[in-house]
């Protein structure tokens, strides 16, 4: 049976034009490579090289067989080429979930970023409701769900992953527009347009924090509306409303955006992801290692890789 490095080794001397230079290029004796190219030429039962002194040639017999050999070998390398990106999750699919804006922030960058780093990865996007979004998960339509706050689900790996600012969102005439600092005490009295979609429920259960006191609580109005809406509503001028940072791209004739301050600096609010702790997909392993590089966090941890083909640690 040829061997692939004989190929190899044919190869290299047509394209060198010598055995000695050809060896000298392969880091290996003249000698072994002569051996294995006289002993591919027994097994065919035909000349490649016309030897000489001043070199080796191939006769035409050895030029239809490189075409072969070379189509052979390139084939291979392609192929271990490929096996090597999809074990280290260069090449592959990844599907996202979320819900938050992806105008701007955080998700936008970082999505941005890995596909700009991985252009063999395919990247599938899908903004859905957090109950869609587990679900999705679940069903493994989803390799990831990135989603406001970190509730722990069963069956499911969660990790904080970043923050973003809370800002209000309100009409350019509004009395705070003109303010630098905004504190959560300046919103009292105001009445809220929230989106009954996600992270509407998230986002009252923080007014009601911060704003509730006993025997009163802040006017919240929720309609099924969506956050494009919701802002443009705003620009009315009866409403202001609370939204991430990542909204600061979606523009609005009208509204204008201030962040929202705690006595020792801005709100933040963390976004966190999840994902199947059984998922083999290595694409997710390459997310979660270049999350966890992007925002200066703890490794990933999970089981140790399997030794089965194909399974990589959750």
């Amino acid at each position: 049976m040829i061997e692939l490095r004989q190929l190899r080794y044919l190869i290299a001397a047509a394209d060198a034009g010598s055995f000695s230079r050809a060896a000298r290029h392969l880091n290996i004796k003249q000698a072994t490579l002569s051996r294995h190219i006289l002993d591919v030429e027994k097994r065919l039962g035909m000349a490649l090289f016309d030897r000489k002194t001043r070199g080796a040639t191939l006769t035409k017999d050895g030029e239809i067989y490189l075409h072969t050999a070379q189509r052979i070998v390139g084939e291979w390398e392609e192929l271990n080429a490929w096996v090597r990106s999809t074990r280290n999750g260069e090449t592959g699919r990844l599907a996202v979930g979320f819900y938050t804006s992806f105008s701007a922030g955080n998700l936008r960058a970082t999505l941005s970023e890995f596909g700009e780093r991985n252009p063999d990865v395919k990247l599938r996007g899908l903004e859905r409701d957090r109950r869609m979004l587990l679900a999705g998960i679940e069903n493994r339509v989803l390799d990831i769900a990135i989603m406001i706050g970190e509730t722990p689900c069963p069956g499911l790996v969660n990790r904080s992953f970043w923050s973003e600012r809370i800002m209000v969102a309100v009409p350019e005439g509004h009395r705070l527009a003109a303010r630098e600092n905004i504190h959560w005490a300046d919103l009292t009295g105001e009445r809220f347009l929230l989106t009954q979609r996600d992270p509407g429920a998230e986002t009252r259960n923080m007014l009601l924090s911060k704003l509730g006191i006993p025997g009163h609580s802040p006017e919240i109005d929720m309609e099924d509306i969506g956050r494009d809406t919701v802002l443009s509503v705003i620009a009315l001028g009866a409403h202001i409303s609370i939204v991430t940072e990542s909204a600061l791209g979606i523009h609005v004739p009208g509204v204008v955006f201030r962040e929202v301050h705690e006595t020792n600096g801005h709100t933040r609010i963390g976004f966190s992801g999840y994902w199947r702790e059984d998922n083999e997909n290595r694409v997710l392993r390459r997310f979660l290692e270049f999350v966890t590089a992007r925002y200066s966090m703890p490794s990933v941890t999970g089981p140790p890789p399997s030794q089965q083909p194909g399974r990589v640690p959750s």
